[in-house]
């Protein structure tokens, strides 16, 4: 009888510590996942200067820029026969040569991902600090070069000064945006 009620205290504190045992944070919120599921993943597309779309069909900002607005393309002049009649400047608009930029240094890529204090920003989109296959951050690379504008918003502030000193070598050179495109 002894032994009965020991083996059923036993099993029932067992039971009940598994019951008891909080879910991992994970499970309650995917936004809390370890990113580790983010270590290497695949960039299918550049939307924007600064957004692009991983391959699991998530739309990732980059934090801490501002790139400019996706390129609308004009109508273009057709002659009387419908062949295109070309401009007369060939004069590439900066946001097409901006986001030809960006497409180069991560269309296509395997990327690691590095999130800050908030994951989501207003609009509800995933924002992280993207790292290149070579180990650049891309959010800095594209200060660098002038295809965005810096835009830091507290609380992700995790990279700050790595990114206010591309943006500063690209207005000390003059490159892009910074340089009076």
């Amino acid at each position: 009888m002894k032994r009965n009620f020991i083996a059923l205290l036993i099993g029932s504190s067992l039971i009940l510590s598994c019951w008891m045992t909080p879910a991992p944070a994970a499970e309650l919120n995917p936004l809390l996942a370890p990113s580790v599921k983010y270590q290497n993943i695949k960039v299918t597309r550049v939307l924007a200067v600064d957004r692009i779309l991983l391959e699991n069909d998530e739309k990732i900002a980059l934090i801490g820029i501002k790139g400019p607005k996706p390129p609308k393309f004009a109508d273009v002049k057709r002659d009387a026969h419908g062949f295109i009649v070309p401009d007369d400047v060939p004069e590439v608009p900066f946001e097409v040569e901006a986001l030809r930029f960006a497409k180069d240094l991560v269309e296509g890529k395997t990327v690691r991902l590095e999130f800050d204090t908030e994951r989501r920003n207003d609009q509800g989109i995933v924002e992280a600090y993207v790292y290149l296959p070579d180990g650049k951050l891309l959010n800095a690379e594209l200060l660098r070069f002038g295809y965005a504008d810096i835009k830091l918003i507290p609380p992700n502030m995790k990279y700050a000064q790595d990114l206010r000193k591309a943006y500063q070598e690209a207005r000390h050179e003059m490159r892009g945006l910074q340089g009076g495109w």
